[in-house]
């Protein structure tokens, strides 16, 4: 898989103590714009932004959208092994040689510009644009990366609005309070169009009403408690049964969702229904390893850490929890670490060689079991004979997770 060498070189720029940049969406627009706005040739599109949930969302939205035949490009980020994962038609990811060739192009385009450089996500943004074009897709679903009213996906003309569970997350980006946060996740609501979205907060759900009336738009609102649940895999909703193979009660709420956005489009109950039998997401309460029982999971707030490990004891309630984590270090992770030493016999923290990762000074004023890497973390895990270990606490980790598991049980 690919390395994306030309974009790092943005990435590195981006992070420079002294910023000489900005997030202007004009700006990006124009530099759209000089290229052929390419996000106005990729088909009917379908906006997430969201808290927790929207990358499941947004596969499962594809997954239903590929099932009845159309050609479905899917956006989505971070990326847990190769950034080739963020960029996908038909479930497919992007090939080498294309991404190579249109970061090439891309690259060469901002070096050309004497207005602004463009950051490293937003360049991943164009490059899915270019691709999702050229491959001439009929359907576009795009994730925002961070926030929605600012994020560089929001320069779309979306048909359909999704806006998922909305969580303190990012916060000294998107502000300190469950209003500031839905604010700017709401920002992503266009004139008269359609927006779904779950009951949820007050808070929350009363600043998407209110955007949502400013823009004209039609608001649906789905409730977790209108479906039936058989049991963690079958669901009746609305008269229909369904059948999911993705562990995880919430997935169940974020296939309602995925659901009526989906009769919106116009697409049949049995793509619907294919589409979400059909549907699954590495990372999220995925099983790697059977003796001992080793999930991995991104839950990377609080909130997400919270009905993650919930799940994991529902699932396996005779089960000895052995956690292992890493945090980055703008997350709030004290308030992450107490909720895993509530509910697990032994937590371990850890790092990963990621500037954004916190390190081991930054745990001093907390009682915690820090180890010096994953492998080690790992080896301690072992050795407490839990019945379960859990990887939690950030994507990031997951693909360290893997390698390691793989090296220790080979």
């Amino acid at each position: 898989m690919i390395e994306p060498k030309l974009f790092k070189n943005l990435y590195n720029l981006e992070h420079r103590a002294d910023k000489t940049y900005d997030f202007n969406l004009e700006d990006y627009k124009q530099f759209l714009h000089e290229n052929k706005d390419p996000q106005n040739s990729i088909g009917r599109i379908i906006h997430i932004a969201g808290t927790n949930g929207k990358g499941s969302v947004a596969e499962m939205i594809s997954s239903i959208i590929f099932s009845a035949g159309y050609r479905v490009g899917t956006y989505t980020s971070p990326h847990i092994k190769h950034v080739n994962e963020r960029i996908k038609i038909n479930g497919e990811f992007i090939s080498d040689n294309s991404f190579s060739r249109i970061e090439r192009m891309i690259y060469e385009r901002i070096l050309s510009r004497e207005k602004s450089y463009r950051t490293y996500f937003e360049a991943m943004t164009m490059l899915a644009f270019i691709y999702f074009k050229e491959r001439k897709t009929d359907f576009a679903v795009i994730e925002t990366g961070l926030g929605g009213r600012l994020d560089s996906t929001n320069v779309v003309e979306s048909e359909v609005s999704v806006i998922t569970k909305i969580g303190l997350d990012h916060t000294d980006l998107l502000g300190n309070t469950l209003k500031k946060i839905a604010i700017e996740k709401a920002g992503i609501i266009k004139k008269n169009q359609r927006v779904f979205t779950y009951k949820q907060s007050r808070e929350a759900l009363s600043e998407i009403k209110k955007q949502a009336k400013k823009q004209g738009a039609v608001l649906s609102i789905i409730d977790f408690k209108e479906a039936e649940i058989k049991n963690r895999r079958r669901f009746l909703f609305e008269n229909e049964e369904y059948i999911i193979n993705q562990p995880g009660l919430y997935q169940i709420e974020n296939a309602l969702l995925s659901i009526k956005t989906a009769e919106f489009l116009g697409i049949g109950i049995n793509a619907i229904k294919r589409g979400i039998k059909e549907f699954k997401i590495e990372g999220r309460f995925e099983m790697i390893h059977k003796k001992p029982l080793i999930i991995i999971d991104g839950s990377h707030n609080p909130e997400a850490i919270k009905m993650t490990i919930e799940e994991v004891k529902a699932v396996y309630p005779k089960k000895r929890i052995a956690s292992i984590s890493i945090f980055m270090a703008d997350k709030d992770f004290k308030k992450s670490l107490n909720i895993l030493k509530r509910n697990a016999k032994n937590v371990i923290v850890t790092e990963i060689p990621f500037f954004r990762c916190a390190k081991r000074d930054d745990y001093n004023y907390l009682n915690v079991d820090f180890q010096k890497n994953v492998k080690e973390s790992l080896i301690k895990a072992v050795k407490t004979k839990a019945d379960l270990i859990l990887f939690i606490g950030s994507f990031y980790l997951l693909s360290h997770a893997r390698r390691a598991v793989r090296e220790y049980f080979s």
